[in-house]
């Protein structure tokens, strides 16, 4: 591993200061081998080079980037741009509903993964320009207009990745009309899962008289017994 993060980094020559993380990384290739280990070993299957792939990559990729871009999309759903601004909103978030914020991030990371998987512009990617949308979509679906059960959470994430695929169609659709994608993709694809019915008593949507924060949604739902 080392003699390749020599190989392929950026700066085209080595540097003593390389040596930390890739000490680092030398470290943890035994811990995840023992992890992808235990869980092949349930198929009696080897793991060939797989952690040194797996950490070489996360090395040599713009991880730190791509982690930043998390709450940069919370931060853009208030038109900031910068990293330290949406940890402060995510800081606030935690304070005032931990399930709002957990949401907040898992909308901000599916955003984020599916500008990646559709070859968005980085520049978008990394501004959080794909993350803000599916961070309301994410928390209006994981407890306001839900009541929080696994099953409504997994449905949030699975909104959260809808949301960012419309928002790629949308913003297309709108640069015809040289006009911003806006919270379009928010409004269309939570309006779509707020439509679909289903006999689960575990997904129950609540009445708009009845919304309040995920906390008190769910408390006063299991009060009544209705989930």
């Amino acid at each position: 591993m080392n003699a390749l993060i020599g190989t392929f980094i950026s700066t085209g020559s080595w540097y003593w200061w390389l040596l930390l993380p890739n000490v680092f990384m030398c470290m943890l290739c035994p811990v995840v081998s023992s992890a992808l280990s235990s869980v092949a070993g349930k198929w009696d299957l080897p793991i060939f080079t797989l952690p040194f792939n797996i950490l070489l990559c996360l090395h040599l990729s713009q991880l730190s980037q791509l982690l930043l871009s998390v709450p940069v999309g919370v931060g853009q759903v208030y038109g900031c741009s910068s990293p330290w601004t949406g940890g402060v909103f995510l800081l606030a978030l935690l304070l005032c509903s931990p399930i709002i914020c957990l949401h907040a991030v898992y909308g901000s990371a599916a955003g984020t993964l599916s500008g990646l998987a559709l070859a968005a512009p980085d520049q978008d990617i990394f501004s959080g320009l794909w993350g803000y949308n599916s961070v309301l979509s994410c928390i209006a679906i994981g407890g306001v207009f839900y009541v929080l059960t696994w099953q409504t959470h997994l449905l949030a994430v699975f909104c959260a990745f809808f949301c960012a695929y419309m928002n790629g169609a949308v913003s297309k659709l709108m640069s015809v009309l040289a006009l911003p994608a806006c919270t379009w993709p928010f409004c269309l694809s939570t309006l779509i899962f707020l439509l679909m019915s289903s006999e689960i008593r575990a997904m129950c949507r609540l009445p708009l008289s009845a919304v309040s924060h995920p906390e008190e949604n769910w408390r006063r739902f299991k009060g009544e017994g209705e989930i």
